[in-house]
């Protein structure tokens, strides 16, 4: 009796569907994603609904800073979610680009809170103006929070592990 051996190999390649992944909200990049569109968003209203202030010289990088850092933190919780982040590392290098991006917008954030800053001491309806300047400079705080945390996670080391004591 002659016995028959079949062997069978299966090779699967990456996954090119793009799902949801509900449980990225809940990492620590996640909710500074959601961190970053609300206080993009607060410092823009902030700003925007002050009277005349299309014909303010610091009101314009103040909302290029604000527009352009919620559509980005937009976009990248759009890509967490989709985990497009995870197969974009080995062509480009994501975690480099996001750390380099939340540090030169913290910079960014700083430099358009003390423009405002500077032009609320003059300026006769000084409400808005100064809690643009105050939230710009929570910005400035929570964008440099999450490039410490971007530089971690590029070094190699946990963010979670640093978070929490031992």
């Amino acid at each position: 009796m002659a016995t028959v051996t079949t062997t069978t190999t299966t090779t699967s390649g990456p996954s090119l569907g793009i799902s949801i992944d509900r449980g990225y909200v809940n990492t620590l990049f996640g909710r500074f994603n959601i961190l970053m569109l609300a206080i993009n968003a607060i410092c823009f209203i902030c700003v925007a609904a002050q009277p005349w202030s299309a014909y303010i010289p610091p009101q314009g990088w103040f909302y290029f800073v604000c527009v352009t850092g919620f559509w980005s933190a937009l976009i990248e919780l759009f890509l967490g979610l989709c985990r497009i982040q995870d197969r974009m590392v080995r062509v480009v290098p994501w975690k480099l680009g996001l750390l380099i991006f939340c540090a030169l917008w913290s910079f960014f954030y700083l430099t358009a809170a003390s423009a405002v800053t500077h032009y609320a001491v003059n300026y006769a309806n000084k409400d808005g103006w100064y809690a643009g300047t105050v939230f710009g400079f929570i910005a400035t705080i929570i964008y440099g929070i999450v490039a410490y945390y971007r530089l971690l996670d590029w070094k190699g080391v946990s963010p979670v592990s640093v978070s929490q004591p031992a």
